[in-house]
């Protein structure tokens, strides 16, 4: 299978609801790999893109024409040995053609190596695993941080972008607990809501997420949860809802929700503390 010129090789996951692309470093695939965004599990020789497939394909048609006129010349060859009245000499035998590449494996926005196990990887968007061992520590917040970033630096409308990115950090943050929360209990918790994740976890491991953050460390983490639910359910604006949330922000009712770069950011280095903390009491990083 043809690489992207760098040792990579494209996978296309085909989990229902997941169907993304990633690629891994040819020498890194192991027995059993991972979805790096739904975590589900495959062998190495699984999850070919329909564009391998037809490589694939096309190279087995070739070998297959090579064998098939190979094993009918034996064949005929065996039906007439020792005949005195007929003699069989085999024709030629067809030439296997190089089967050249009809595609490039497609570009990605991010890689990585696994602090863990040393996988590398590409991977597009927001994700939650490596492939190679299925770790979920905080290098993979820190990747997922990169990236929104890298779209905010990139974009052309920052505010629009800025609304992803709000949402996109509080999914981050929401995907990361689902996972811890599956290692330690079958109940379900609500982890986009800050507080009724931060209740969850003191229920079922005893941590108190919050408990080591400046209180204005911790408004700015509140108003990204708060401003993200406007953007998505109040069409932007500042309601009775986000007020009773955020009561410091009382003055700002009935207007626009602001959205800026530096108070996305300080949320995001919160973030990192609190599911830092959440990460060293319910398990060393990557275990």
């Amino acid at each position: 299978m043809p690489s992207d010129g760098r040792g990579f090789i494209g996978r296309a996951c085909d989990a229902p609801g997941c169907n993304q692309y990633f690629k891994i470093r040819i020498p890194d695939h192991k027995e059993t790999l991972f979805c790096p965004y739904c975590g589900s599990s495959f062998s190495q020789n699984a999850l070919l893109t329909r564009e391998q497939f037809d490589h694939v394909r096309r190279a087995a048609v070739q070998e297959a024409r090579v064998y098939a006129v190979d094993e009918i010349q034996k064949m005929f060859a065996n039906a007439f040995r020792g005949s005195m009245n007929i003699t069989y000499k085999p024709g030629p035998r067809p030439t296997k053609h190089p089967v050249v590449p009809s595609y490039r494996e497609r570009e990605v926005d991010t890689e990585l190596e696994c602090s863990e196990c040393n996988t590398q990887f590409q991977v597009y968007g927001i994700f939650g695993y490596c492939p190679g061992c299925k770790c979920e520590n905080l290098q993979i917040y820190d990747a997922n941080w990169a990236i929104i970033k890298r779209g905010i630096e990139s974009a052309e409308d920052k505010n629009r972008q800025l609304r992803h990115a709000y949402g996109d950090l509080v999914s981050t943050f929401e995907v990361f607990c689902s996972r811890k929360a599956k290692k330690i209990t079958s109940e379900t918790g609500n982890f986009q809501v800050l507080f009724d994740a931060c209740k969850f976890f003191k229920k079922h491991a005893n941590v108190d997420m919050l408990a080591f953050l400046s209180q204005p460390a911790l408004l700015s983490l509140r108003r990204v949860f708060q401003k993200r639910h406007v953007c998505i359910h109040a069409g932007g604006m500042i309601t009775e809802r986000y007020i009773k949330m955020i009561p410091e922000d009382a003055q700002l009712l009935g207007t626009n929700v602001v959205l800026t770069e530096a108070e996305l950011e300080e949320a995001a280095t919160t973030m990192r503390t609190t599911l830092g903390e959440l990460v060293r009491h319910i398990e060393r990083p990557g275990k």
